[in-house]
């Protein structure tokens, strides 16, 4: 059984690793209204993982369905590697 300090360590570990791999991806995202959803969109999933719920990511309408199902589709990949249910 594990001590309350001790999941709580893992848990901040794992939002700092998710962190800081969703900023590395969204920051090479070029397209200004695609880097601002996935920002949003990251945002939201951090969120979760701290069990606090947040509003879906705003979108801009110049930012068309394959591009939003992309960076959710990556970004979900990223918080399953880290936050495993």
């Amino acid at each position: 059984m594990k001590s309350p300090a001790s999941f709580d360590a893992a848990a901040t570990s794992a939002l700092l690793d998710f962190n800081g791999e969703a900023v590395v991806y969204c920051r090479g995202i070029a397209n200004g209204d695609a880097q601002e959803y996935a920002m949003e969109y990251a945002r939201a999933l951090r969120s979760r993982a701290k069990g606090i719920e947040s509003t879906a990511a705003r979108f801009s309408a110049h930012l068309f369905e394959p591009d939003r199902n992309l960076i959710k589709g990556m970004l979900d990949r990223m918080y399953r590697k880290y936050f495993a249910a």
